[in-house]
């Protein structure tokens, strides 16, 4: 199985820190996105919706937070190789 940034966020709204408040924040919510339904581009659909309600605070911590995610994604490949 392959990582999701979306399942990556949920698990991150515990958190203490500017990531967790972004993966709180009420326009990262699934019922309250509306992604492409073309060929899903994961970065871009989650920049657009940052970019939807940010101010330019809140896209330095997506960028954060999208590379901790890439981390995590390969950790977890790796884990299943």
């Amino acid at each position: 199985m392959i990582l999701k940034f979306e399942e990556w966020l949920v698990d991150q709204q515990h958190r203490d820190d500017l990531i967790g408040d972004l993966a709180r924040a009420p326009g990262m919510l699934a019922e309250n996105r509306n992604l492409s339904k073309r060929r899903m581009d994961e970065h871009k659909n989650w920049a657009d919706i940052v970019i939807g309600f940010a101010d330019s605070g809140d896209i330095a911590v997506f960028n954060e937070a999208w590379q901790e995610f890439l981390l995590a994604k390969q950790a977890a490949k790796n884990a299943a190789d």
